[in-house]
C-alpha cells in the first residue's frame, strides 16, 4: 500500500481526533430570566425557564433555585416545552439579594450530559435600588469532551455496517450473478472466493452488533441515565437498541449465509444475502433517525442560499430532509466502502489469471455501482454541510467545519482511484492480452481506495460525535429587562447584548399595559434616560429618548464608558398622568 496515502490517513484522522474542545452536548442557549439580569424589589421572577440547543431526554432535567446560603426556593415539577428543549420551574420566593440556577441535562439527540448556571438579582427595598453590584458572572454551560471510547464504537459500528451490507450486495448482485458463466462457475476462485465474502458480512455484522452495546452501556450506565422512560424520551437511546437488536439478527442471518457457503454452491444462500441486505438499509434508516441530521429545526443554510424566510412554516420538513440526507450519505459510503473491504479481503481470488473471468463481472458490476454511490454521498453530504454547517465563517472557523474539510478532502482521492479503475483499468483488462495484469493493479488500488475509506469513517464517527457547527435550535440573543409601574410593563431591550464598555448600544423600551398586554400609547417624545456608573467617579448622562409611536422609545449611545455596574434611568412623560419613572441596572465587565 502506497505509505503516503496511510501518512496522509493518519495525519487527518490525528488531527480531527482533537478538534478544540470539543464535546457534543444539549448546550444552553438563553433563558428566563436572563443571566446577570437585575430586578427591582417587586418584581422577583416565579419561575425560571430554560432553552437548551438539544431536547432533553424525557425526566432527565433538573432546576435548582438557591440562594447565597444554599436555601433553595424552586417548585417542582420540571415541565418541558419547546419541542423538549425548554425546561421550566415554579420559584417560590420574595426579598432581595443575588439567586442561582443550577440545572442539568442529557440531550435525547445524542445521550450526553450537560450541566451549568447562571444568577440574577433582586435589588434591596431601598430609593436607590442598592445590593446588586455583585452580579455579572454570565451563563455557564458544560459537560465531558467527547469520548474517544465513544469515537471507536461509532467507527466499528460504521466500518461493521458497511462490510455487513457491502459484502451482502456484492455476494447477492455481483458475485452469485458471475457464476451464471460457465467458465466462472468453474473455477476454484468462484467458491472460495464467496466463503470469504460471506465471512467479511458475518464479522462485519458481529463488529456492528458489538459496537452498538457498547454505545448503550457508555451512554446509559457510565452516564447514569437509565430506565425505560429515559428510552422512550430518546429518539438517540431507541435507534442505539433497535439498532443493537437488527445488527443481532444480521449476524445471525450472515452466519447461515457463511456456513451454507463452505458446504453448497454460493447459489443456495441468494436469500440469506438479500435478508442481509434489507437489514443493512433498516439499519442505516434507525441509526439516521436518531442523529443530529433528524434533530434539526429550521432549514439553516438551506434557507439562507435559496433565501428562506427561517421562520417559514417549509422548516417543518427540517427533520425528514435531515434524516433522509444522512441516511443516502451513508448508505453511499457504506455501500462504497464496504463494497472495496469485501473485494480487499477476496482479492487473492481475483487477481489469478484463471480467475480473470469473476474479476471482470465482480468489479465491473461494483465499479458500476460506486459510481452511483459516488452521488449519493456528495448529494446528501451537502445537504447535511447545509443543515448542520450553514455557513462558511462556520465552517472555517468550528471543530465540526474542520473535520467535514477533512472527510472531504478524503473523498477526492477515493474518486480519483475510482475513476481511474473504471475508465482505465477494466477497459485494458478487456481490450489487452494479459487482463490478470490490468485486475493486479486494481486490487492494488482498491487497498489504497479502502484505506481513504476507512479513515473517512473515522471521520464520520468523530462528527456523529459532535455537535454540529450550526446550533439545532437559534436561541434568542436579545438582552431584556423587566420592570412594571402604575399597571404599566416597561421592557428594555439592549441590542447588542451588553458586555464591554465605550461601545454603541442601542437601548430600546416597549410599554404596554399590565393588565392585558396591549399597547399603551400615551407616552411623549418629550421622554429622556439617564446613564449613571455606580462603580465610577462620572457626572450623570441624560440623553432624549426618540419615540414617535407613544409606547416604543429608544436612543444608540456611547453613554456606557467605563466597566462596572451602570444605572439606567428612563422617564416616561405621559399625556394621561404623572411621568413614569422606573431603573434598572447593567453590569460591563470590560472596555474597549
Amino acid at each position: 500500500m502506497n505509505r503516503s496515502i496511510l501518512i496522509l490517513c493518519a495525519a487527518l484522522a490525528l488531527v480531527a481526533l482533537v478538534p478544540g474542545n470539543a464535546s457534543a452536548h444539549a448546550t444552553y442557549v438563553s433563558s428566563t430570566p436572563k443571566p446577570d439580569s437585575i430586578f427591582p424589589y417587586n418584581a422577583t421572577p416565579t419561575s425560571v425557564s430554560i432553552t437548551l440547543s438539544e431536547a432533553v431526554e424525557s425526566g432527565a432535567g433538573t432546576i435548582h433555585v438557591t440562594n447565597a446560603t444554599g436555601t433553595r426556593f424552586d417548585v417542582p415539577p420540571v415541565t418541558p416545552s419547546g419541542a423538549g428543549r425548554t425546561m421550566t420551574i415554579g420559584v417560590n420566593r420574595t426579598g432581595s439579594g443575588i439567586i442561582t440556577v443550577t440545572w442539568t441535562a442529557v440531550s435525547a439527540v445524542d445521550g450526553h450530559f450537560t450541566a451549568g448556571s447562571f444568577a440574577w438579582c433582586v435589588q434591596n427595598p431601598d430609593r436607590n435600588g442598592t445590593g446588586c453590584s455583585g452580579a455579572g458572572l454570565g451563563a455557564t454551560s458544560s459537560g465531558a469532551p467527547v469520548s474517544p471510547f465513544e469515537v471507536g464504537l461509532r467507527f466499528i459500528a460504521f466500518f461493521g455496517l458497511a462490510a455487513a451490507l457491502g459484502a451482502s450486495v456484492l455476494g447477492a448482485f455481483m458475485w452469485i450473478p458471475a457464476g451464471r458463466d460457465p467458465d466462472v462457475k468453474e473455477t476454484p476462485g468462484y467458491r472460495l472466493g464467496f466463503q470469504v465474502v460471506t465471512n467479511v458480512g458475518r464479522i462485519g455484522a458481529f463488529g456492528f452488533a458489538l459496537a452498538y452495546a457498547g454505545l448503550f452501556l457508555l451512554t446509559d450506565a457510565l452516564e447514569s441515565s437509565g430506565g425505560s422512560s429515559s428510552v422512550v424520551g430518546s429518539p438517540y437511546k431507541l435507534s442505539v437498541i433497535l439498532s443493537l437488536g437488527v445488527g443481532a439478527v444480521l449476524f445471525v442471518v450472515l452466519s447461515n449465509a457463511f456456513t451454507r457457503a463452505r458446504k453448497d454452491p454460493p447459489e443456495s444462500t441468494h436469500r440469506y444475502l438479500l435478508l442481509g441486505a434489507l437489514l443493512g438499509f433498516a439499519a442505516i434508516a434507525i441509526g439516521s433517525a436518531g442523529t443530529h441530521a433528524a434533530a434539526v429545526q429550521s432549514l439553516g443554510g438551506i434557507s439562507s442560499y435559496f433565501g428562506i424566510d427561517p421562520l417559514a412554516p417549509l422548516n417543518a420538513i427540517a427533520p425528514a430532509i435531515g434524516t433522509l440526507a444522512d441516511a443516502a450519505h451513508i448508505a453511499g459510503v457504506a455501500l462504497w466502502v464496504g463494497g472495496l473491504v469485501t473485494i480487499l479481503a477476496a482479492r487473492s481470488f481475483l487477481r489469478e489469471p484463471t480467475s480473470v473471468p469473476l474479476a471482470r463481472i465482480v468489479l465491473g458490476r461494483f465499479s458500476a455501482m460506486a459510481f452511483y454511490c459516488v452521488g449519493l454521498v456528495l448529494i446528501g453530504g451537502l445537504v447535511l454541510a447545509l443543515l448542520l454547517v450553514g455557513s462558511w465563517d462556520a465552517l472555517f472557523s468550528s471543530g465540526y467545519g474542520w473535520v467535514v474539510l477533512a472527510k472531504v478532502s478524503l473523498f477526492i482521492p477515493m474518486i480519483a482511484f475510482g475513476a481511474y479503475n473504471r475508465y482505465r483499468l477494466i477497459p485494458r483488462a478487456a481490450e489487452t492480452g494479459e487482463p490478470a495484469a490490468a485486475f493486479r493493479q486494481l486490487t492494488w488500488n482498491v487497498r489504497n481506495e479502502t484505506a481513504i475509506g476507512a479513515t473517512v469513517l473515522v471521520l464520520a464517527a468523530i462528527l456523529a460525535s459532535l455537535t454540529p457547527a450550526v446550533s439545532v435550535f437559534a436561541g434568542s440573543t436579545e438582552f431584556t429587562l423587566n420592570d412594571t409601574v402604575s399597571g404599566i410593563h416597561i421592557q428594555m431591550i439592549i441590542d447588542p447584548p451588553p458586555a464591554s464598555a465605550n461601545i454603541s448600544y442601542t437601548v430600546q423600551f416597549l410599554l404596554t399595559w399590565a393588565s392585558n398586554g396591549s399597547a399603551y400609547n400615551f407616552g411623549k417624545n418629550t421622554s429622556v434616560i439617564t446613564f449613571q456608573s455606580e462603580t465610577n467617579p462620572l457626572p450623570p448622562q441624560t440623553l432624549p429618548l426618540d419615540g414617535p409611536h407613544g409606547n416604543h422609545f429608544f436612543i444608540t449611545t456611547l453613554a456606557m464608558s467605563q466597566p462596572g455596574t451602570w444605572r439606567i434611568q428612563p422617564r416616561f412623560v405621559r399625556s394621561d398622568g404623572f411621568d413614569l419613572i422606573t431603573t434598572f441596572h447593567v453590569p460591563l465587565t470590560g472596555g474597549s
